[in-house]
């Protein structure tokens, strides 16, 4: 019975790991479509953005020349586990992009990969927690929006690429690479005049600042996408498994007790002979 005993305990945890895997599955389904019904919003927004620079070119003050300023690299990766290898494939990107770019500030959104940048040699100059649903992101973006613009009004930053996930359906994505600053705008198809009313420096500021903000954003929303639609395949591997264990170890434990059972009645049955023949039970 001890078998049986430890067949039970085994039961027991599987079924409690079941019922975790089963609601971070759900939760990450939610983050999933969450993080897909908003990414349309954000494309439409960054096109009017970059639609009105374009429109502004022509009286738009030249954007500030960083003097000094070198080559910036920014990762997204993520702060939670149980997405494969979410993450090293987006360090390995990172490092590869530092790799060509040469040396820079480096901003790193995600702290799981900073042990992994570590080993490749790289210590982020700005290292923040990645945002785990949609309702984050605004959070995480203004500081991080600010602290670039600081640094290249600073001159310590002339250029930002960022390497993040590009979600390619569910439990598939690519690290992508994509030059963020300086912004740059497609062609103006209809200029406008400058307005007596503003001024031109501001509002240049003002559109690099929501062109950066929008264009992270974009890129946030498509990595979180990535990373719980590879978190819910990973769920639903790890629910599976769960699942063929659970039946297995059911199947295991109701043999036992039929064997145990089936040996109770042949020691009464033999039980009960052995009386008989000494004499000593029913005729």
């Amino acid at each position: 019975m001890s078998r049986a005993r430890a067949l039970t305990r085994r039961l027991r945890t599987l079924a409690t790991l079941h019922e975790a895997v089963s609601a971070l599955r759900a939760l990450s389904a939610h983050h999933f479509r969450a993080a897909r019904q908003a990414l349309g919003a954000a494309r439409v927004y960054r096109a009017e953005i970059e639609a009105t620079m374009a429109a502004a070119a022509a009286f738009l003050p030249p954007a500030p020349a960083s003097a000094g300023g070198k080559p910036g690299v920014m990762l997204v990766a993520a702060d939670l586990g149980l997405c494969g290898d979410y993450s090293t494939r987006l360090v390995e990107a990172a490092a590869a992009a530092r790799a060509d770019l040469g040396p820079g500030l480096f901003y790193c959104v995600g702290r799981r990969a900073v042990a992994r940048l570590a080993r490749l040699g790289i210590t982020p100059d700005r290292a923040c927690n990645a945002a785990a649903s949609t309702a984050g992101l605004p959070q995480l973006l203004l500081p991080l929006v600010d602290a670039v613009i600081g640094d290249r009004r600073a001159g310590r930053l002339g250029s930002l690429d960022l390497v993040a996930a590009r979600f390619e359906g569910a439990g598939h994505f690519a690290p992508v690479r994509v030059r963020v600053l300086p912004a740059a705008a497609a062609a103006a198809a209809a200029p406008v005049p400058p307005s007596p009313y503003g001024n031109a420096a501001h509002l240049a500021a003002v559109l690099t600042r929501e062109f950066l903000y929008v264009t992270l954003h974009e890129s946030l929303l498509d990595a979180l996408a990535a990373e719980h639609g590879k978190r819910l395949t990973v769920a639903e591997s790890a629910r599976a498994w769960l699942e063929e264990r659970i039946g297995a170890s059911r199947r295991l434990l109701a043999a036992l007790e039929r064997e145990a059972a089936t040996q109770e009645i042949i020691e009464v049955v033999a039980g009960a002979r052995l009386a008989r023949q000494s004499g000593e039970g029913p005729a």
